[in-house]
């Protein structure tokens, strides 16, 4: 619980007192990060984890059956962020290019329609430029998060080691300004929150079978 407020309360403070500043700083310095941010960002798609999960599970399927624990994983945290990411209709630093004075969510935004009138105008927003408004959760850090989470259940001495890796595969969202910090703190309770509920559900099965 004090994991999640402390997280919680990081996503309203960055929002609030530093995602536009830092954001509208990369953008002024794309040169120099986001090539960078564009390498190391690669490392959190989650191809490379499902793909792993699948091959591992063929291969062991008669010997590691929680090899299957890392797709479950993959697909759970991935999907409940793709609707967040819907609903809450976050625009992108890179949205914010050029004179566009655009920042925030669609979802807090347009109260002066009515209920109807603002439920379709998130969403044909939303439709029309689907990658342009969904920046929150930060889809990478909920990978790196839930693969990441399970690493330490299962390494718990390289905890340190682990999450450090971590923190350079998400951080590497905002050098490429796909992101803002804030993105990065929601993607983060929906991963790692994401396997510890599945792996509270799955923790005999897997224990049984390393």
């Amino acid at each position: 619980m004090i994991y999640f407020l402390a997280l919680v309360a990081l996503i309203f403070l960055s929002y609030f007192f530093v995602d536009r500043s830092v954001a509208e700083y990369f953008l002024a310095n794309i040169p120099t990060y986001e090539k960078i941010g564009d390498t190391i960002s690669v490392l959190g798609e989650s191809h490379w984890y499902i793909g792993t999960a699948i091959i591992g599970f063929l291969f062991f399927k008669y010997f590691k059956k929680n090899k299957l624990f890392l797709l479950y994983i993959n697909i759970f945290s991935g999907l409940i962020s793709l609707v967040l990411k819907q609903v809450f209709g976050r625009i992108r630093p890179w949205g914010m290019r050029g004179d566009s004075d655009d920042y925030g969510f669609l979802l807090f935004q347009n109260f002066d329609l009515s209920f109807i009138e603002k439920m379709k105008n998130h969403f044909v927003t939303v439709l029309d430029a689907p990658t342009t408004y969904s920046s929150f959760p930060s889809g990478h850090t909920t990978t790196v998060a839930a693969v990441f989470t399970y690493l330490i259940i299962l390494f718990p001495k390289h905890l340190y080691l682990i999450a450090s890796a971590g923190i350079i595969i998400v951080t590497s969202r905002i050098l490429a300004n796909d992101h803002f910090v804030s993105d990065i703190f929601a993607g983060i309770i929906v991963g790692s929150f994401s396997t510890m509920f599945l792996y509270s559900k799955f923790k005999e099965k897997i224990h049984e079978n390393i």
